[in-house]
């Protein structure tokens, strides 16, 4: 009898930014099962918020042989108590545990946490299909065959060779998002759906964990195949706008362009976002997104200081930035940009060089990043070997906190040089001129600017009024796509 799985997204901790994204991994996952004849059931926790109580409930419900629990370090806590709600539940049921924090924390999870029995790493599909056949065959004795796994046995922990990654990524089915509640990914009315189109990242950003979840090599899809997957989530969910989530979209430049052909050949003309490189754009390659509706753009600018971006070894010029910037700009596409504060070696005329950058080439939405050490990133080694003071709550690793102590630059000093910025940029004026323009993407940026305003409540009392009667209409789950920091 073929093993059933349940897999768990975990919730995010109350004080972090919350995701706005269906969790794409695990819906791969569940469609690489299912394919393989496999009976498999979701728990998405952001959107269900089952108490540990509850979880249990569910667990003894369905009965399944395997619980998988996806985690980011920021998650990894939340994550460790659904492994443990799954035990208490079901004590012989097995489970594991995906993700880059335990991809590169896989011993050190499995020493501290008895509840979990498998390390799933790097990429899950055919590891956990693997598995999960193991399961249904009931051959666990075989464990040290399987690539890609860290385990316990015997109270030795093994830690198996690395599976190789997938190298025709066009042989992944559609993920099966059937399994979530898409109704609940809206913002402004709009279901709003992230695709990837490619996997892998050459580049080696100091903070990022990109290229040790996924691989240096670019690996794509084909655009036949990627506008397949647009009309789908278009026809069969309703997608309204559309986040292409590659790290990189536009690497391949010739293929991006390819996509938009497809795209403009079957008139799919949904709203979309994407993230990509400075390095990696020409006038004419935005011209084109533009052309086939690309409406935002999200640019990891990083830093205004060439010293910080040397130093995060971000391998592009600040007069990069620039030019990225103004040439979006002007073919009509909207520009967000993500910088990092804090980084080690960054001091308030640093800083105060990327608050003037931003000034100067005016982005339409700006993201101000902590400069947070992710275990595995060089980062992380870096902030160790300094022997500075980091925190060990692994809740506070997220881009809104500072979680070491730099002896350049305060926390202090950073927190009022964001509040400054915000309250300066996110301005009246910038509401009334994002609202006027009727994109999704604008839309989105006044409500963004509005909530902070309403926040500031230093608004006249007309303006509190209609604004306060305005956030109530466009309350919903979401938001638009944010860089990740790994």
């Amino acid at each position: 009898m073929k093993a059933h799985v349940t897999l768990v997204n975990p919730s995010y901790p109350v004080e972090a930014p919350q995701a706005i994204f269906i969790p794409l991994g695990i819906s791969y996952l569940a469609a690489v099962l299912e394919e393989n004849g496999f009976e498999v059931d979701v728990i998405d926790c952001p959107i269900s918020r089952l108490t540990q109580k509850e979880l249990e409930t569910e667990f003894k419900k369905r009965q399944p042989d395997i619980v998988g629990v996806t985690s980011a370090t920021v998650t990894y806590l939340p994550a460790l108590e659904v492994v443990k709600a799954a035990k208490h539940a079901l004590p012989n049921c097995l489970t594991l545990m995906g993700g880059p924090h335990v991809t590169v924390m896989d011993e050190q999870t499995l020493s501290e946490s008895p509840e979990v029995d498998i390390i799933v790493r790097g990429e899950g599909e055919q590891t956990l299909l693997e598995l999960a056949k193991l399961v249904s065959d009931r051959s666990l004795k075989n464990l040290g065959e399987v690539a890609g796994i860290t385990f316990r046995k015997n109270g030795q922990i093994f830690h198996n060779p690395d599976r190789p990654l997938i190298k025709n990524i066009d042989e992944l089915p559609f993920p099966a998002h059937k399994h979530f509640e898409v109704s609940m990914y809206r913002i402004l009315g709009r279901t709003y759906l992230p695709i990837i189109t490619s996997r892998g990242c050459p580049y080696q950003c100091t903070f990022c964990l990109a290229s040790r979840m996924c691989g240096r090599g670019f690996r794509a899809r084909n655009p036949s195949k990627v506008v397949d997957e647009l009309e789908w989530l278009r026809d069969t969910f309703g997608a309204g706008a559309v986040a292409f989530y590659d790290d990189t979209f536009t690497f391949d430049v010739k293929r991006a362009v390819a996509i938009c052909d497809e795209m403009q050949k079957r008139k799919v003309s949904l709203p979309w976002d994407c993230r990509t490189r400075v390095d990696r754009v020409s006038k004419e390659l935005l011209t084109k997104l533009w052309n086939t509706n690309c409406q935002l753009i999200h640019f990891g600018v990083e830093s205004g200081s060439q010293k910080m971006l040397d130093a995060m070894k971000k391998g592009t010029t600040v007069e990069q930035n620039a030019t990225a910037i103004k040439w979006a700009k002007e073919v009509g596409i909207s520009v967000a940009i993500s910088v990092v504060v804090g980084y080690p070696g960054e001091t308030p005329e640093l800083l105060k060089q990327t608050i003037d950058f931003i000034r100067r080439t005016e982005p339409d939405y700006v993201y101000i990043c902590e400069a947070v050490p992710y275990p595995g990133t060089e980062l992380y080694d870096l902030v160790k070997a300094l022997g500075w003071e980091m925190s060990t709550d692994w809740s506070q690793f997220h881009e809104q906190t500072q979680v070491f102590k730099s002896p350049l630059l305060s926390l202090q000093q950073i927190e009022k040089t964001k509040k400054a910025f915000y309250d300066h940029y996110f301005s009246v004026s910038y509401y009334l001129r994002k609202s006027r323009r009727k994109d999704f993407y604008s839309q989105t940026m006044a409500r963004m600017a509005l909530n902070h305003l309403v926040g500031r409540a230093k608004l006249p009392r007309w303006f509190l009024a209609s604004s306060k009667m305005l956030s109530r209409q466009q309350q919903s789950r979401g938001g638009h796509s944010t860089p990740s920091g790994g």
